[in-house]
């Protein structure tokens, strides 16, 4: 819930999302002290509450680590009342967030134009899969499209063949992540101006725009990077990963010549100093270090490396990262259980950490809601039995 010295604190969020982008985007608002009054349909409400796995109280772990800390309020959005319900709530509110297909808000009568009408410093945000225009604007998609037609999917894998990562990169760098910026973005102009904005934000672009310096690559030389060949993705030995004894793996991230000096040093290798920018070398020095590395655990050379100032980190599992002593000691989740997260990443000085409580029931905020926005019992008694909130 909102604390009082929060970043975001007295910040109001109308959450018409559901899944996962906007979910993950709300969240943040949430983490930072935002309320976030999450709106979802009566019957069902999110399909993320029904997602394996639950727990032994039934609630899905990933509905409650991405909606911690927000209110609940069930409207029917398809109903004229459901309608009136959000252009009402929309005038005491900061952000609208939403991630229909296009259109979709507009043919409900809660589109951006609507609410910014009876809210003029209301910032509204939209996040689709291709924007709000373009010849895609109405191509369905999954992270996946986004991802391959921004270009990214190419880096996973080798030269074979596209592999899927595990994580979704469109889905929260390209979206959730880039619509928390552009919203708190409009939030500091609209404090210069009175006004608020619109934001139309496509997750292929955002994913393209993560593109950076692939790009400045291929605008310089006119030559598509391949996925092995640039320093970052391993075309230099240094920095890549490599396999221990014990057949796990250690990442190493030599990649500026005082790193690989280090590196050099602790391994008592000092011919190879001058050597690592030097194509003719890179099979050689590959495969030293791998012949090397190879000798003792990932852990001891981790300890090793640690204690030489060598840029190296094993290759965690996501269990392993939960338990890792640098993750705990800086206390990686929050909340009580059953309803562990891991914690917002923000650490400020002077704000404390937002300890969001566990994520709503269905509707469970209903009356609450309407009630700070002026609704009487009686009213509230007419929406239900209309069918247009629970």
């Amino acid at each position: 819930m909102m604390h009082a010295e929060a970043p975001l604190a007295g910040i109001r969020v109308l959450d018409l999302t559901r899944i996962l982008p906007g979910p993950f985007a709300t969240m943040m608002f949430a983490d930072l002290g935002a309320e976030v009054v999450k709106v979802e349909h009566p019957r069902g409400g999110d399909p993320e509450r029904s997602s394996a796995p639950l727990g032994e109280d039934g609630e899905a772990y990933r509905f409650g680590m991405l909606n911690r800390g927000k209110r609940s309020i069930a409207i029917d959005l398809k109903s004229a009342e459901g309608r009136d319900v959000v252009l009402e709530l929309a005038r005491s509110f900061d952000i609208v967030l939403e991630g229909f297909r296009p259109g979709v808000v507009d043919e409900l009568g809660i589109g951006p134009s609507a609410l910014r009408e009876v809210n003029p410093g209301l910032v509204y945000a939209s996040i689709s899969g291709y924007g709000q225009t373009g010849p895609y604007a109405d191509l369905p998609g999954h992270d996946i499209n986004y991802q391959a037609l921004a270009g990214i999917l190419r880096y996973f894998g080798g030269r074979d063949a596209p592999r899927i990562p595990w994580l979704p990169i469109a889905d929260i760098g390209g979206g959730a992540m880039l619509a928390v910026s552009g919203i708190l973005a409009a939030l500091v102009r609209r404090a210069a101006t009175g006004r608020g904005d619109y934001l139309d934000l496509s997750m292929a672009e955002g994913a393209l725009y993560w593109q950076q310096t692939r790009a400045q690559w291929y605008l310089a030389t006119g030559n598509d990077p391949t996925p092995d060949g640039l320093p970052v993705t391993g075309a230099v030995p240094g920095y890549g990963v490599y396999q221990g004894s014990d057949g796990e793996w250690l990442s190493l991230g030599c990649l500026e010549p005082m790193f690989w000096e280090r590196l050099c040093g602790v391994l008592e290798l000092p011919d190879d100093v001058g050597r690592q920018r030097d194509p003719a070398a890179f099979d050689e020095l590959d495969a030293r270090l791998r012949s090397i590395i190879v000798t003792r655990t990932v852990g001891d050379w981790f300890a090793v490396f640690r204690e030489g100032g060598v840029p190296a980190a094993p290759c965690h599992t996501i269990a392993d990262a939960l338990e890792d002593e640098h993750f705990r000691s800086r206390g990686r989740l929050g909340g009580t259980e059953p309803h562990d997260r891991i914690r917002s990443p923000f650490v400020f000085a002077d704000s404390p950490d937002v300890a969001g409580s566990a994520a709503p029931a269905l509707g469970a905020d209903t009356d609450a809601v309407l009630n700070d926005a002026g609704y009487d019992a009686s009213r509230i008694a007419g929406l239900r039995a209309a069918g247009a909130i629970q």
